[in-house]
């Protein structure tokens, strides 16, 4: 068995998607199988993955593909530049294909399509029978020193600040904000990350003084500990923002490229950040000064660093290559579980799609701040019984919520697009009966509530029993008996 990661990283382009294959990769090896990382970069020598088996060489050709991949391969691509005809191709060559996609630039062929984001509402993906979709805050790749980190302390007073532009600073970025902090800051320290793709490193370490620290080509678990030091960082809103995340590291984002732009709606989505900047805003160094300035107070960072705690739990990596050494998700081995904590970003997630909210009595979306308060009511609320249907990789896809009332419960759904149109929701819906009589058997009977324009919601719950008792302008009222 085999397995090639297909990818691509430069000083252009940067090298987030190679650090982020670079987990794929070290996953595959631990499981004992032969992996190489096939990158199509400007440089033959790549620091991050130095101890790691690897080609460089410009893959884009179904030439060179149709002669390299065998029939018995496992393939992840992660490319800003294949175009679908090379997707199409390297599907049908493997034994099976993985994606990895941030935007929904193209449509995709037969596999297994992995947004690993913040966000599962910002790219809409076409619901069909030929792909696997894993999306969500469950998917996000960390190497593997960020995974289940705690960030143990806050300081009263900023006393390290992190830079770090990724893999390559393209615009040139870090010498105007050494200039603009570093010398008015002389009581900080400065943790400068210099990137293997850097074309200004002289410029930069022009810069010296004693309060500026310059750090090249640091290894994962060096950067872990840079970021842990840190108070608060200046980032290039790419890969980095997910360890910063992953160490409770306050930091201040900025768009340096394009296909950044999901990863700061996503971060504002979910309240993890109140302003971007972007490289080329004319009132950057103003913007970038105020948001420094903020992050000094200590009541800011220590708000950061709570609302970060627990928001990725650095297991995507698993996840993934399970669901890609597995097959594809089996319709007989889905499960029903009762809701834990860790829990409240996929029901966050779920609970704001368009498609939930259209056919939602309350059709405002949910407010992150509400939710979470909302969530803690629910799980420790004895009048609530709340479910969670999961795959065989405890991949979260779906909720069933009932609502105590007396001898009645009020059951809530919502299904995820993996599940949606397979035919499973009565088979869910009828499982969680049976589980919620077990559990509570003084209960007479169930109620439903759903809207006039809900079809497929009132064809579910008649297959399964439920009888139309009444109904209003809006809203039906149907009701299974256990009586």
């Amino acid at each position: 068995m085999r397995a090639l990661i297909f990818t691509e990283g430069g000083s252009q382009i940067g090298l987030g998607h190679i650090s982020r294959c670079s987990s794929l990769y070290d996953e595959l090896l631990d499981r004992e199988i032969e992996v190489e990382f096939i990158i199509n970069s400007d440089t033959s020598q790549i620091e991050i993955i130095k101890n790691k088996q690897y080609k460089v060489i410009n893959w884009l050709s179904k030439e060179f593909l149709t002669n390299y991949i065998k029939q018995s391969d496992y393939c992840i691509v992660d490319s800003y530049l294949a175009s679908q005809d090379l997707y199409l191709v390297i599907s049908n060559q493997s034994k099976k294909s993985l994606f990895i996609d941030d935007n929904g630039r193209i449509e995709y062929p037969e596999g297994i399509v992995v947004n690993p984001s913040l966000s599962t509402e910002a790219v809409k993906y076409p619901i069909n029978d030929t792909n696997c979709y894993l999306l969500g805050t469950k998917y996000i790749i960390l190497r593997s020193p960020f995974i289940q980190v705690n960030r143990e302390n806050i300081n009263p007073q900023v006393k390290e600040v992190l830079i770090t532009l990724g893999g390559s600073d393209i615009h040139n970025l870090t010498p105007s904000i050494l200039n603009r902090l570093g010398n008015k800051n002389s009581e900080i320290t400065f943790n400068v990350v210099i990137g293997s793709a850097f074309n200004n490193i002289e410029e930069i370490k022009s810069f010296s003084s004693k309060n500026i620290n310059f750090y090249e080509n640091v290894s994962a678990r060096e950067m872990k500990s840079i970021m842990l030091r840190s108070d608060f960082a200046i980032t290039a809103a790419g890969q980095t923002i997910y360890e910063l995340l992953a160490t409770q590291t306050p930091f201040i984002p900025i768009k340096v490229i394009d296909n950044q732009h999901y990863n700061l709606l996503a971060l504002k989505e979910c309240n993890l950040i109140e302003t971007a900047l972007e490289y080329n805003d004319t009132f950057f160094s103003e913007k970038l000064i105020f948001e420094f300035e903020n992050l000094m107070k200590f009541s800011t960072r220590a708000e950061w660093v709570k609302k970060y705690k627990g928001v990725i739990d650095g297991l995507g990596s698993r996840r993934i290559i399970e669901t890609l050494l597995s097959g594809e998700i089996m319709e007989k081995e889905y499960f029903l579980r009762k809701v834990k904590d860790e829990d409240i970003f996929d029901v966050f997630q779920l609970s704001n799609e368009d498609y939930v909210r259209k056919h939602s009595i309350n059709t405002t979306k949910i407010d992150w701040q509400d939710h979470k308060v909302w969530f803690q009511n629910i799980i420790k609320s004895d009048n609530q019984v709340f479910f969670v249907v999961t795959d065989y990789t405890d991949r979260f896809l779906g909720q069933l919520r009932y609502k105590i009332e007396d001898k009645s419960a009020i059951v809530s759904i919502s299904f995820g697009k993996t599940i949606v149109g397979k035919g499973l929701s009565k088979e869910l819906l009828k499982k969680s009966i049976e589980l919620i009589y077990e559990e509570r058997n003084e209960l007479e009977n169930i109620i439903a509530y759903v809207s006039n324009d809900n079809i497929a919601s009132k064809k579910l719950f008649e297959k399964v029993g439920f009888i139309l008792h009444e109904s209003n302008n809006s809203l039906f009222r149907y009701v299974y008996s256990f009586k």
